[in-house]
């Protein structure tokens, strides 16, 4: 395994013995290194080439099913039993294919616009721990906890047109750090010689090996995250030891950066890619704009719109809206996003970005499935006959579906 996934494995460890891991701890700063975003079990409403869908997928941990609801209509679409019930599932959702990817440690399926399953289409020995996913392209790459990379190239209907399970050696013998799939459906890969090679996914299914640039120097150490800019695609964020930097792969150089003097809390790719970093009250955002890093600072008060234990964060400059969910209650502290990662006691709060200014605050149900959308929250109860809300974040209008497992239930 390699040494800093080994660090990382030992920091986890240490940190779950302890009482809790808060922000200031340190153990949790390894704890990242991954290519895309971590598996979720509710598919992203938002991506950057698709927008903002209004089919939202998820695995109810309730009755152990993918179900597909459409939040306009406020209906139950349709629903998968899944192999393996008893262990966790994760979503991801082609909105233009209608087609839903099921990953799970004993396997992947797939489940066509035409509600036809095809499981297995690639095959892992490890865990699935994140995926990289561009509906736009219908690219899949799905992450292993063994460093295996598996790909796959969906046609419009979501069937298997290409694939390929590669290993974590790329280039002069570096390994994956991190990565992701720019706009242009490039796998940009940071390695752990500190340098970043361009890979062409569909070539390398059609050879079967890696087919990659020369890598690119960038005088960075141990690069823990790379975020593709979804407006720029020859530009990527980076966060390494001590810095955060932005990568220009046309020029090969890095064109800004900045020093790290804060504890960083949040690596988040939603919409706009961007770092939350915190000392005390003070809360700073690093984001990429105009070809530099940029830092914006918040003076959060005590009490309501203070920042705890930050949960996620979601950063949309077109809009020029920044919005996280945070909770009091004390959390296994972990950077990437992940709303669900606390059940108690979470806060949405919103704010207007480039006038710092708070526009919105609500609180987030107890004990429920999340998904955050540019414009309401859906959440999803644990109740057996079924029971999901979609909350409008401007009014707090509630919109409720019911009874949607009532055929799933057995009679006995």
């Amino acid at each position: 395994m390699d040494s800093k996934k080994l660090f990382a494995i030992l920091g986890f460890i240490y940190c779950a013995g302890l009482v809790g891991c808060g922000v200031n701890s340190g153990l949790g700063d390894d704890r990242d290194y991954y290519v895309g975003n971590l598996t979720k079990d509710i598919a992203a409403l938002t991506t950057p080439d698709e927008g903002q869908s209004q089919n939202l997928v998820i695995f109810d941990k309730k009755v152990r099913r993918i179900h597909q609801f459409d939040l306009t209509e406020m209906k139950h679409v349709r629903s998968f039993e899944v192999r393996n019930p008893e262990i966790p599932h994760y979503v991801l959702y082609g909105n233009a294919g209608n087609y839903i990817v099921d990953l799970s440690e004993k396997g992947i399926s797939i489940f066509n616009r035409y509600n036809q399953a095809n499981h297995n289409p690639i095959k892992f020995l490890g865990k699935p721990v994140s995926a990289a996913f561009l509906p736009s392209k219908s690219l899949v790459i799905v992450y292993d906890d063994l460093m295996t990379v598996g790909m796959m190239k969906l046609d419009a209907n979501g069937e298997v047109v290409k694939k390929w399970v590669g290993g974590a050696s790329i280039a002069n013998g570096g390994t994956i750090a991190s990565g992701d799939l720019n706009a242009d459906g490039k796998l940009i890969l940071a390695l752990s010689d500190g340098s970043v090679v361009v890979t062409d996914p569909e070539a390398s299914m059609d050879a079967h090996s890696w087919v990659a640039s020369t890598p690119i120097a960038t005088g960075l150490n141990d690069i823990k995250w790379l975020a593709p800019l979804p407006k720029t695609p020859s530009q990527v964020m980076l966060r390494a030891y001590g810095k955060i930097a932005l990568l220009d792969l046309t020029s090969k150089t890095i064109v800004s950066s900045y020093d790290i003097q804060d504890s960083v809390t949040k690596l988040s790719k939603f919409n706009d890619p961007h770092v939350v970093m915190q000392t005390g009250a003070v809360v700073k955002v690093a984001y990429a704009k105009n070809s530099a890093i940029q830092v914006k600072t918040f003076y959060t008060n005590v009490g309501k719109l203070e920042m705890n234990y930050l949960l996620s964060s979601n950063l949309d400059l077109t809009k020029n809206t920044w919005s996280f969910v945070d909770t009091t209650e004390r959390t296994d502290y972990f950077f990437f996003n992940d709303v669900d990662a606390s059940k108690k006691n979470r806060h949405f709060v919103r704010y207007d970005f480039d006038n710092v200014v708070a526009t919105h605050e609500m609180n987030v149900a107890n004990d429920t499935q999340v998904e955050i959308a540019d414009d309401f929250i859906f959440a999803l109860f644990p109740r057996a006959l079924g029971y999901g809300v979609r909350y409008d974040i401007d009014t707090e209008r509630q919109s409720e579906l019911a009874r949607f497992n009532l055929k799933y239930i057995p009679a006995d």
